[in-house]
């Protein structure tokens, strides 16, 4: 038996052996300059069909195996094109800029450019023995590292991705939403459990850490003549909670020396994933310490205490706009993620109100206007105060209207049965005696 048994071992042994050297022999030669060529190619072929503005553009310098089942790449570049004007958002310095002449030309926006250093991604073996495709990935990116697992198909499973170290000041795109220089240095945790591989059913939590935040240098220049000092933001917080494919912001704060945030929204989440749409409201405040801290910020911010506005609400209406009674600037930020819009917003948001800010006069004044405008927020509360004031007027009405009623309501009822009378009296009524 023993004999028959390494028989049998000898000849299955050369199918084996010809497959690894088979194998071995593909990995070794495979084409990856061409495969390099044909990601390109598929990615600028999206870009066309997409049809909608200025396409990205891709460019990679090396692509090699990574293990057996993967790929390693250096040198990745994608190219964004500037922001389209109008699309609401900022484009450059432009958020808070408004120059002409040669200003305008030095302030013209510039395409931004995400670069990673170095990259790999595999599909992992064990999984896809039992029929599922799990791919992991790593990145060094932004000054950091980014790594983690994903399902790809429709087999689902759970997304892991991790952030580490990742330099604000490299993140090129941030830098342009925002207008200003942003420093500091950013972790973040992502788990989510994507039932059937769809990311709009998908349950999980989200925590973001940034530590050492501030925005401005004071080298980028205000209005194209004042250059807003450094401000310290202090650590920004951020964690969400994401249920049935709707990523709820639980929090968002950060209490710096020189800057004060607040925010809270959500991410309704859609396949792709760039097809999410947002809506967030962030709400920041220079604190008083730093609109004093020299003439320039006195006069862009405003002195404390004065009640002339600073020139950043003079020259900007959108600024303007946004300023809130309590103090700080807030702005509504919606649309899908791949072409968000900002838009100026002074009342509270949603949830805001429904921690008991509603209440408040700031919040009253914003959002009661008659009519029931319609707020970024949705529909103001005018509509369900007006509805309820014909249903008041029974209790309220009686006390003062029944002394003018009755003395105006009874004389009216006998005038009203004469007044009909005269037409009748040449039809029915007998002539008056000569």
């Amino acid at each position: 038996m023993k004999a028959r048994l390494v028989k049998i071992a000898k000849w299955a042994a050369y199918p084996l052996f010809y497959l690894f050297c088979l194998g071995l022999f593909g990995y070794l030669t495979f084409p990856y300059d061409r495969l390099k060529d044909r990601l390109i190619a598929e990615f600028d072929r999206a870009q066309q069909k997409r049809g909608s503005g200025p396409p990205q553009r891709l460019e990679i310098d090396e692509l090699d195996a990574y293990w057996f089942t993967g790929v390693e790449m250096k040198g990745v570049r994608l190219i964004l094109p500037p922001n389209e004007p109008g699309s609401g958002r900022p484009t450059g310095a432009a958020a808070f800029t408004s120059t002409s002449g040669d200003a305008a030309k030095d302030s013209a926006p510039k395409p931004s450019v995400v670069e990673i250093e170095e990259a790999h991604a595999r599909v992992k073996i064990l999984p896809l023995l039992i029929g599922r495709m799990r791919v992991s990935f790593w990145a060094s990116v932004f000054g950091g590292e980014v790594e983690g697992v994903v399902p790809m198909g429709k087999s689902g499973g759970d997304v892991h991705v991790e952030v580490a170290d990742v330099e604000l000041a490299q993140v090129g795109p941030l830098g342009d939403i925002l207008g200003l220089p942003i420093a500091g240095t950013l972790s973040a945790n992502l788990d989510l459990s994507a039932p059937d591989g769809k990311f709009n059913k998908a349950s999980g939590a989200l925590e973001v850490s940034a530590k050492e935040v501030s925005v401005g240098d004071g080298k980028t220049k205000i209005q194209g003549l004042i250059a807003l000092p450094e401000a310290k933001l202090g650590e920004l917080v951020l964690s969400a909670e994401a249920k049935d494919g709707v990523l709820k912001v639980t929090k968002m704060s950060a209490n710096g020396q020189d800057l004060e945030l607040d925010g809270d929204g959500k991410v309704t989440m859609r396949e792709p994933w760039n097809n999410s749409t947002a809506d967030l409201y962030v709400r920041f405040k220079f604190t008083d310490a730093y609109r004093s801290k020299n003439d320039l910020t006195k006069s862009l911010l405003g002195a404390p205490g004065s009640s002339v506005p600073g020139l950043i609400e003079m020259q900007q209406p959108k600024m303007k706009r946004s300023k809130r009674s309590d103090g700080f600037y807030g702005w509504h930020v919606h649309g899908v993620l791949k072409r968000p819009r900002f838009d100026p917003h002074a009342a509270d948001s949603p949830a805001a109100r429904g921690r008991g800010k509603a209440d408040s006069p700031s919040s009253a004044a914003t959002t009661r206007k008659p009519g029931g405008v319609n707020l970024p927020l949705g529909a103001s509360e005018a509509p369900a105060r007006d509805s309820e004031e014909p249903g008041s007027p029974p209790p309220a009405m009686p006390p003062p209207m029944p002394p003018p009623p009755s003395t105006e309501d009874e004389s009216p009822e006998p005038r009203a049965r004469p007044t009909p009378a005269p037409p009748a009296e040449g039809e029915g009524d007998p002539p008056p005696p000569e």
